[in-house]
């Protein structure tokens, strides 16, 4: 019954029979048979076929088996890991969830080290803003959350793990006075929310509309071409100043915020989350550590 649940997944994930076979290395007819059985079982229809099969629809029945499916197949993984745990093996897949910033800019170069160590470990990334991380936190399919605001949800356990300074960002060659129009991040991003606490914290009058964009690569790209200022990671703007893309304003003052490790309160954590955190918060204090001495060049190790 698993493996019928995981195709009907796919299906009403790719909204196509071909796609889906595609996705679970499985031939077409083994899905619509394998579709064809949880039907049966249902004693409904749980999917719409149009006239030439080329694209399907979820009835009301497969709607409700779909959010079910979505945690019978979460349950069964990470029963599936935490077997593996009690055997001592560190290995399986680690769901990882990851805001924007950290999914982007920070977590690539970390895992390409992590995944060296632990070379069974197999990471699956799923990458949004910080109220779709804990969704998919609480709803089980990710094991562990990594996001850049402070989370107060119940059944959520955060723990900061690094200081990220923000500054604001120009593009280059821009005057530093005048009315600016701000280049902000989508309802839900903890990106939002900072820009907004900024904006009160410092008493700034925001005279124009902001722009607003669902990616950070979409904001930087905004300021790149003259459309307003941006208020993000020191770390990626100090990037995109060296390529020449922007210039860090020296008119606001810096902000500090933390990336926090978000992971479901009352769970059994499985070993090798509990590996994954404590080798994510000894790699990111070294990498503070690392920052402070570029900041403070005559700062003696």
């Amino acid at each position: 019954m698993l493996e019928e649940l995981e195709t009907f997944l796919a299906v009403a994930e790719c909204r196509n029979f071909t796609k889906a076979a595609q996705k679970r290395n499985l031939s077409q007819p083994t899905v619509s048979v394998q579709i064809k059985k949880l039907e049966e079982y249902f004693g409904t229809f749980l999917i719409e076929r149009t006239v030439r099969h080329k694209s399907i629809a979820l009835t009301a029945a497969g709607k409700i088996l779909q959010q079910s499916a979505k945690s019978i197949c979460a349950e069964m993984e990470y029963a599936k890991a935490a077997i593996a745990d009690l055997q001592g093996k560190i290995e399986g897949t680690l769901r990882i969830g990851a805001s924007q910033t950290i999914g982007e800019y920070f977590l690539p170069e970390y895992l390409g080290r992590f995944v060296k160590t632990y070379n069974k470990l197999e990471p699956e990334i799923i990458i949004g803003n910080t109220q779709q991380i804990v969704k998919f936190l609480l709803d089980g399919e990710i094991d562990v959350g990594l996001v850049e605001g402070e989370v107060a949800e119940p059944g959520v356990k955060s723990e900061a793990f690094y200081h990220d300074k923000l500054v604001v960002i120009m593009a280059a060659g821009q005057q530093e006075a005048g009315a600016k129009r701000w280049i902000i991040r989508e309802e839900g991003s903890a990106s939002r929310a900072q820009w907004e606490n900024y904006i009160k914290n410092n008493n700034i009058i925001v005279e124009r509309k902001p722009i607003i964009f669902n990616t950070n690569f979409a904001v930087k790209e905004a300021v790149k071409n003259n459309l307003g200022l941006a208020l993000i990671s020191q770390y990626i703007a100090s990037r995109a100043a060296k390529r020449g893309e922007v210039a860090i304003s020296g008119g606001y003052s810096a902000a500090v915020r933390n990336f926090y490790c978000l992971t479901a309160d009352g769970r059994a954590e499985r070993r090798a989350v509990s590996i994954f955190i404590q080798d994510l918060q000894q790699n990111f204090t070294q990498k503070e550590g690392k920052n402070k001495k570029k900041e403070n060049p005559a700062e003696k190790s």
